[in-house]
Formats: structure tokens, C-alpha cells, sequence
């Protein structure tokens, strides 16, 4: 693939996971699902914890290459071997949800496995899904450092305003890159 198709890929896979963190955050914020989860309120403490550049290198970075060279690089790409797309990509992304811990992560994670499945699978290489987790693990750190969350939960038609615009950007960048993963990778 030319490196110029490859950089397109890897933007829409990013606008992608961008649009995902900012969407699910914003519905799990909205639904208050942390307040059903003293596990998850246990777990944001200690991941929040450290100072915002140690955050960046163990959440942004070396969690989603461990996560993934270990969910989409072995338990997915396994269980592919035996299984249709869809049922490695639920299994996997499920067991990758439990093993999060708590239900807001599980949520969180099982829904993003699922996408980062699909990016592994159309792009055929474990560098797209550790690019994206790398996206998604970095921006919610970003905006929760520095209190983006809460500009975005100010106003409820901002919310609403925001969250959809997530979810259409997440569909359009979806189907445009199936086209461009499906020709170039």
C-alpha cells in the first residue's frame, strides 16, 4: 500500500476512535453509570492519580500496546481461526470488557473492543488498533485533565450536540474508511 493511502487510513481510524472516546464517555457521563460502580470510581482514582505526563506514557501508551498485542493480537486472532468475524470480535471484546474490572469499564471497553477488532481485522496489521487504543486512552486523560468533560456536560444541548456529532462523524469516517481499508490494506 502506498504510504500516502496509509496515512488516510490511519486519520480516519483516528478521527474514528476520537469520535468513539468523546461519544461513549459522554453517554456513560449522562446515564451516571459510575454511580453504580464503586470499582470504577476505585479505578479512575488510581488512573488519575499520577501526574499528567506519567498518564500519558502508561495509559496512552504502553496499556494499549500491552491490551492489544494481547486482546487483538492473541485472543481475538485466535479465536478468528475458529469463528466468523462477529463472534471473535463479541467474544474478545467482551472478555476484554470483564477484564476491566467494573462496569463502567466494562461498558467502555467491550464497546471500543469491538471497534478495535474491526480496525485489526480490515487493516490486517496490530499497529492500527494500538494506534487507536494510543487516540482514545491519550484524548480521555487530555480531557479529563483538563476539565473537558465537564465544558462539554455545562449545557445539555451541548451534550447532546457534541455526542451526536460523534456518532455521525464516527459513521461517515466508518464507512468511508471500509472503502479505503477494503482497497488499501
Amino acid at each position: 500500500m502506498q504510504k500516502r493511502g496509509m496515512l488516510s487510513v490511519y486519520i480516519a481510524i483516528i478521527v474514528m476512535g476520537i469520535a468513539l472516546t468523546i461519544g461513549l464517555n459522554n453517554i456513560l457521563l449522562l446515564v451516571n453509570l459510575a454511580k453504580y460502580s464503586k470499582a470504577y470510581q476505585e479505578a479512575a482514582e488510581v488512573l488519575y492519580a499520577p501526574s499528567f505526563p506519567v498518564q500519558i506514557l502508561c495509559t496512552g501508551i504502553l496499556i494499549p500496546v500491552i491490551e492489544e498485542l494481547l486482546f487483538r493480537g492473541v485472543v481475538f486472532r485466535i479465536l478468528r481461526k475458529w469463528l466468523p468475524f462477529l463472534w471473535s470480535a463479541l467474544i474478545s471484546s467482551l472478555i476484554f470488557g470483564i477484564y476491566h474490572g467494573n462496569l463502567v469499564q466494562f461498558v467502555y471497553a467491550s464497546l471500543c473492543g469491538i471497534f478495535l477488532a474491526y480496525v485489526y481485522e480490515k487493516s490486517k496489521s496490530i499497529f492500527a488498533p494500538i494506534c487507536a487504543h494510543m487516540t482514545m486512552n491519550i484524548l480521555a486523560c487530555t480531557m479529563t485533565e483538563f476539565g473537558l468533560f465537564s465544558w462539554v456536560f455545562h449545557d445539555v444541548w451541548r451534550v447532546l450536540g457534541v455526542t451526536f456529532l460523534c456518532v455521525v462523524v464516527f459513521v461517515v469516517f466508518l464507512s468511508i474508511s471500509k472503502k479505503w481499508m477494503l482497497q488499501k490494506c
